[in-house]
């Protein structure tokens, strides 16, 4: 079972504020990757939504080419 706890410092928080356009699971290994600890995407969403970041709901618009 991981653990779903961290003591969230104050330079991991702002991390999350500065990357809020990322994807919560590339925000998750870039922060496993600086902090050397286990940090799942559930848990940035959690902080991220503690921090009142609201993401785009749904899947993005598909781009589509009109012929003339």
């Amino acid at each position: 079972m991981n653990k779903t706890y961290k003591k969230w410092t104050q330079t991991d928080i702002q991390f999350i504020l500065d990357n809020q356009n990322m994807l919560d699971k590339d925000v998750a290994a870039k922060l496993s990757q600086i902090t050397g600890q286990n940090i799942s995407p559930s848990m940035v969403r959690r902080q991220r939504r503690k921090s009142g970041i609201a993401k785009k709901r749904g899947r993005p618009a598909k781009n589509t080419l009109t012929a003339n």
